[in-house]
């Protein structure tokens, strides 16, 4: 996905950064959210790759326009229809390549920016950290893991959709292994809500105490 200009915006990036800066990523449903929720909640500065996504397709922005140019199949009504988007891209790879070479380029840009702004720790939370290079702009990367038969079943309760809906949508991102083996550091969220949720506070405590002591 990224190209020549990405790849040195991100360069210039790391050579300017003053935030010590932790990624966190996981599959869809795996419990990502609920973990930075938790982070928020305890005070720690998180960047989210999703909310700065849905900020850039806006109804009306440049971007939502641009969208339902490429995918009128994912519209209602003059409007992009985000549930429809995401089916349409779960089992259709030139599809995710059209939406990536609108969204992408604009989220990196304001990642980079806010990022640029920052003077302390940072976490970057991002589905795709791995996949769209994100990596690269993180002192360490986290990983939210959960059992593939849970996460079906969040995905489907949470979605509204079927199963097999919600397993085509696991198998359009990374494998989990090959997510895990990217990442520093794993944290699994098969446990109760509130385990899980000081489980990773007291990681990301830690992380950006051993980072700033490096």
């Amino acid at each position: 996905m990224r190209n020549h200009g990405e790849a040195c915006e991100q360069s210039s990036l790391r050579a300017r950064k003053a935030a010590t800066v932790a990624g966190i990523t996981g599959g869809i449903a795996s419990g990502k959210t609920v973990a930075t929720d938790a982070l928020i909640a305890s005070g720690f500065c998180v960047i989210d790759a999703d909310e700065i996504s849905r900020a850039i397709t806006a109804p009306h922005s440049p971007a939502e326009r641009a969208l339902t140019t490429r995918f009128p199949d994912a519209c209602a009504d003059g409007r992009l229809d985000r549930r429809r988007l995401r089916e349409i891209i779960s089992t259709d790879a030139a599809a995710r390549a059209r939406l990536n070479a609108v969204t992408h380029p604009l989220i990196l840009s304001e990642i980079a920016r806010q990022i640029s702004k920052a003077n302390g720790d940072v976490v970057l939370s991002a589905p795709l950290l791995f996949e769209t290079g994100l990596d690269k702009l993180c002192d360490a990367t986290v990983c939210v893991t959960c059992p593939y038969e849970l996460r079906l079943k969040r995905l489907a309760a949470r979605d509204g959709v079927t199963e097999k809906a919600a397993a085509a949508m696991i198998a359009a991102q990374m494998p989990d292994a090959e997510r895990n083996a990217k990442a520093n550091f794993t944290i699994s969220s098969d446990r109760p809500r509130r385990e899980f949720e000081r489980a990773a506070v007291e990681l990301f405590t830690a992380l950006f105490d051993k980072l700033r002591n490096e």
